[in-house]
């Protein structure tokens, strides 16, 4: 009641603004929201646009993970609420973000939730771990327990924007390890922000699998095309 009681202090003393241009309105201001776009149909297994069969990437190369839930597709007011995230220090994003996911997205029944982390340099320079937050706020949302440190990144990686799907894949293979006495026999649910070509998804699924894992879906607040 308290904490209920705190929030509603700081949103009289501070309104909720939109997330993407700061208009009143959280996570988005009504023009916003009317310019987000739905996911709707892709592949059931990577959530790539398109026709609802699989696609010729999942096909040839089945990834870690069984399927892809995101909250819109990447660009317009989306993308400017997760660039803000990312790299305007503006963590705080996170718990209406999460809290617009926690209601466009269906976790498994029983699933735990796990972070994509970002590796030691750049958590540091940025001073927080987006993805981690976001975690938080899904479980907080959708009563979802969190294994925070579940999933680690033993590997730094340097930036996944502008590499083709195959120097994505490379860059980013054998970057995490995951703790067994966390994850073993678990349903999980790997939360990161944008699913480009699902590369980075598929390692740290990977990663999950081998401390045994039962099994991984992923949810992003995004889908790239």
């Amino acid at each position: 009641m308290l904490r209920s009681l705190g929030v509603a202090l700081l949103d009289l003393l501070y309104p909720p603004r939109c997330a993407a241009c700061g208009e009143a309105g959280e996570p988005f201001c009504a023009s916003c929201a009317e310019a987000l776009v739905s996911p709707g149909e892709g592949c059931p297994r990577c959530g790539r646009p398109g026709r609802a069969a699989t696609c010729g990437a999942c096909l040839l190369h089945p990834p870690s993970f069984e399927a892809v839930q995101a909250g819109g597709l990447f660009g317009g007011p989306l993308a400017d609420a997760i660039h803000a995230l990312k790299y305007a220090d503006r963590p705080a994003l996170a718990r209406p973000l999460g809290r617009w996911l926690a209601d466009r997205v269906s976790l498994p029944p029983g699933a735990m939730v796990v972070a994509v982390p970002l590796g030691r340099r750049r958590r540091l320079t940025r001073g927080y771990d987006q993805a981690g937050r976001l975690a938080e706020q899904l479980a907080r949302a959708t009563g979802a327990p969190r294994l925070a440190g579940a999933l680690r990144r033993v590997r730094e990686t340097p930036p996944q924007v502008g590499r083709s799907r195959a120097a994505r894949a490379a860059n980013v293979a054998g970057a995490f390890a995951a703790d067994p006495r966390r994850v073993a026999g678990r349903e999980l649910v790997l939360v990161d922000d944008v699913v480009t070509t699902g590369a980075t998804a598929d390692a740290a699924a990977r990663a999950l699998l081998a401390a045994g894992a039962r099994r991984v879906t992923v949810v992003a607040l995004a889908r790239a095309e």
